[in-house]
């Protein structure tokens, strides 16, 4: 027996030894993996900007940035369409891993990592299949200078289009892509792609995605254009929706303001908030779910306005059986709300931190699954002879960043696919984990632009259909009221419908159409041919029969008093100037605006320049059948010593000058100052000061109005001059980047330019005045974005600053309007505005900075002398 036991034992102990040597063998046999990505070139879609260029491979050089902006090996991108970088391995190789590693310094240096990095491969360098799209789990938020690896795993992660099939990739290039922020920078430094050479067993091709938009059918319920109206709480009732309303929605109407044909096949009913004030975004209760569904299907309520719209239009069309498809919204269940009402007899809190992760996510699974049977109630109770209900659409635009956001999604379109519904989404274009919804059962999506909304470049556009197409969504189209009376949206609202000719959209995608309020109404029934057409421009839109619209409107013949007008002319400020304008492209639609100072200026009005020195601006604005065209006039208020000897004996007059002493005195500075001008400068600027100092004397001993005191100082500064008029100017951040906001904006001599920064307290503006001049007065005319506090500082070599001030520690307190700030003398180079502390949530803003020097004067004679 003992004899058995130890041959056996000795059997198994070789047994295993000869395991471990093949186990060893096969592991040394195994090809070992390296970074294939290290050295080697590769293509940017768009190259990186000049302050953090990539002029020697330094995505693939081995070194990583330090959190720092300034080390050099940080390669940035701002604005602009998606990033995309290429690599060619050569030849086809196995690859397990792909990683991209980036900055976040927000809101130092306004860098934030990407939302989401996707990485590609392909054979051709053409056809590409995803291998992962990965979201931040850092998340955007502020904080010191911090760091993120996306990263592909194969043998984790699998491919996008088959998560099951784990291992490694055969392939020859390799695409990392990253879109970008309105803002902010992205900074990436290195891209690593591990693997071997040749074709390891069990390494698969990844296929080519089909990419392309989301089209009319099952999976949006054949609904082709699905048109927003949002009933929600509104002022002016503007959330109450009337069959009168509804019907230029539903069909197209023409002039006469009769449904000729259809327009949008499918309804989108949401509300945004109660009236309460709060929001169906994670902040409404039990009350304010219960108001909207009491108003949507009210027996007189929006869903019967629209069924009645319906019925009519059928009737007109010789349709009477038509029936619109409906989707209605399901309000966010928000994850921090405590106490959102009794359901079911059951007190319902949706935050983790009070009733624990479990139970907040299931009462939020009770709270929509009680939406749902609402719905369905009401629905069958209205019986709606012209309605038919197809799907429900998630009002939270992103997937929540939590962990539990992607389950209870899931759960939600579990529940709506179980009605016979369709599930709908419109994510925002910065929206976390877009990319993700056909994991969480959403059928239909349409990516916003937002375009519409602020600054940017027309390249968005294209940019959110490509990112449409890449994740299998559609686009919405975006528009509202103000491009009834705005260009600037009006050319938006153009730049949309051309971007859909030229992207496709137009011709194959499902689409949705936000419109503010009312603007489909508003265009339809207005008398303006102008708006009118916009109306006309969308019908064609739906029919796929819009044709890219290029035309440009011509240039208007403008007059000042009387007289055509040049780009640039100068007008003395005693004399009021009145414009007017004709243009006519001969189409029937022209109509001309125009703004004055930024303000709206209506043709003929007397302009009074007095008091108001330097340039101002007149812009008009030429509407026609296409785009409209903006021609701006720099009108220049000028002044000189016998015009304000003009301006000086009126207000002595006009007893605004109280002490007839002062007037003369001043009066007299002005005449001698009028034999000066122009043959003596350097005398002239003499009396200047002197007439400068008597002012301020007049005014300190209250002998003068406000009135006339400030208009004589202004031709004070215009006269004098400001000496950071046109010289160069730099700051340390400029808001988005936009050139309309650079830091020259604040010393071009306009009133309605300026340089506006990022939001953020540390930020600074300097002009550089050329060589040491002599200052003593800085004057700062502030936006509504102005500081809480600031410092004025100067230097000679942009290393060594001082305050102007000594006073509070050199702190200044800003206010509203035109801030002056006057100093001792001192001789500097440089002055720089260092901002301590925003008075807005918006960065600082000024129209203009001025630097002045006043002091000098010779000491003033009495007023009876």
């Amino acid at each position: 027996m003992g004899l058995k036991i130890k041959w056996t034992a000795a059997v198994m102990t070789a047994v295993m030894f000869l395991s471990q040597i093949s186990a060893v063998q096969a592991e040394e046999a195994k090809p070992k993996e390296r970074n294939l990505a290290l050295g080697l070139n590769y293509t940017w879609s768009q190259a990186p900007e000049a302050a953090h260029p990539d002029n020697s491979r330094k995505l693939t050089d081995g070194k990583y940035g330090a959190l720092d902006m300034s080390d050099p090996a940080w390669v940035g991108h701002v604005q602009k369409k998606t990033r995309e970088v290429v690599f060619d391995l050569g030849e086809r190789k196995s690859i397990s891993k792909v990683k991209a590693h980036f900055l976040q310094d927000w809101p130092t240096n306004s860098i934030l990592v990407p939302l989401s990095v996707s990485m590609y491969a392909s054979d051709d360098s053409q056809n590409w299949g995803a291998l992962s799209h990965k979201a931040t789990q850092l998340l955007w938020g502020d904080g010191p200078p911090r760091q993120e690896t996306f990263e592909w795993d194969g043998s984790r992660d699998g491919i996008q289009s088959d998560k099951t099939v784990t291992g490694m990739v055969y392939t020859r290039y390799v695409k990392v892509t990253f879109p970008m922020h309105t803002r902010a920078w992205s900074l990436i430094d290195e891209v690593e792609i591990w693997g071997t050479d040749g074709k390891v067993a069990g390494a698969v091709t990844v296929p080519p995605d089909q990419v392309g938009f989301l089209k009319p059918g099952e999976a949006t319920a054949g609904i082709n254009h699905l048109g927003l109206l949002y009933n929600g709480h509104y002022k002016d009732n503007l959330g109450d929706w009337t069959k009168e309303r509804i019907i230029p929605n539903i069909s197209y109407v023409n002039q006469a303001g009769q449904p000729v044909d259809r327009l949008f096949d499918g309804v989108l009913f949401l509300g945004l908030t109660s009236p309460a004030g709060r929001g169906y975004d994670g902040k409404a209760n039990l009350e304010d779910w219960q108001w909207y569904l009491n108003k949507t299907f009210a027996a007189t309520g929006d869903m019967q306005q629209l069924n009645e719209a319906t019925k009519e239009v059928g009737a007109k069309l010789g349709q009477p059986d038509y029936k619109e498809k409906v989707v209605l919204m399901i309000p966010d269940p928000g994850e921090y709300l405590n106490d959102f009402g009794v359901v079911n007899g059951e007190s319902l809190s949706f935050n983790a931190s009070t009733v624990g992760e479990a139970k907040a996510f299931a009462n939020r699974e009770k709270a929509i699954q009680w939406w749902l049977d609402q719905v369905k109630q009401k629905w069958e109770a209205a019986r709606y002879s012209n309605l038919e209900l197809v799907g429900m659409y998630w009002l939270e635009e992103q997937i929540s960043t939590s962990a539990k956001g992607p389950d209870l999604l899931r759960s939600t379109s579990a529940k709506v696919h179980n009605n016979g519904l369709k599930f709908f989404w419109i994510p925002h274009f910065l929206a976390y984990k877009s990319f993700m919804w056909k994991d969480v059962g959403i059928d239909a999506v349409n990516f916003q632009p937002n375009y519409f909304f602020e600054e940017m470049g027309y390249d968005r556009l294209e940019d959110a259909a490509n990112t449409a197409k890449r994740y299998g969504m559609s686009n919405e189209l975006e528009f509202d009221d103000r491009m009834l009376t705005d260009s600037v949206f009006r050319d938006r609202y153009i730049d949309y419908l051309n971007s859909g000719v030229e992207t496709g959209l137009m011709q194959e995608g499902f689409k949705a159409y936000y419109q503010g309020n009312n603007a489909v109404y508003n265009t339809a029934v207005s008398t303006d041919p102008t708006n009118r057409v916009m109306y006309d421009w969308l019908y064609q839109f739906v029919k796929g029969t819009y044709v890219k619209n290029t035309a440009v409107a011509p240039e208007a013949e403008v007059q000042m008093n009387g007289k055509t007008i040049q780009s640039k002319v100068l007008a003395p400020d005693t004399e009021p100037v009145q414009f007017a304008w004709k243009s006519n492209d001969g189409s029937g639609l022209t109509k001309v605006t125009a703004t004055f100072d930024g303000k709206p200026y209506t043709a003929g009005t007397v302009m009074n320049l007095a008091g108001k020195l330097g340039k101002h601006e007149l812009i008009v604005t030429v509407i026609t059948a296409g785009k409209s065209r903006k021609t701006s006039y720099v009108i220049e208020a000028s002044t000189s010593a016998a015009a304000m000897k003009q301006l000086a004996d009126r207000f002595a007059a006009e007893n605004q000058i109280t002490n007839a002493k002062a007037a003369r005195a001043l009066i007299k500075d002005l005449e001698m100052m009028t034999h000066l001008e122009g043959s003596n400068p350097t005398k002239f600027i003499d009396f200047l000061k002197v007439f400068n100092a008597r002012l301020d004397r007049v005014k300190e001993e209250h002998m003068i109005t406000d009135t006339a005191y400030n208009t004589l100082k202004e031709g004070v500064y215009y006269l004098i001059g400001n000496l950071a008029e046109n010289k160069k100017a730099e700051a340390s951040s400029v808001e988005g980047d936009k050139p309309g906001y650079a830091a020259e904006k604040a010393v071009d001599g306009s009133p309605v330019t300026r340089w506006a920064s990022e939001y953020r307290d540390n930020t600074w503006f300097q002009v550089d005045l050329g060589a040491p001049t002599d200052i003593d007065t800085v004057r700062i005319d502030w936006e509504y974005a102005r500081a809480k506090t600031f410092q004025l500082l100067v230097s000679n070599d942009k290393q060594n600053w001082t305050s102007v001030t000594q006073e509070n520690g050199g702190m200044i307190t800003a206010t509203d309007g035109k801030q002056t700030v006057h100093f001792n003398p001192v001789q500097a180079r440089y002055v720089k505005f260092q901002g301590i502390q925003r008075a807005t949530d918006y960065g600082y803003s000024f129209y203009e900075f001025g630097v002045y020097s006043l002091s000098g004067a010779k000491k003033l004679a009495s007023f009876d002398e």
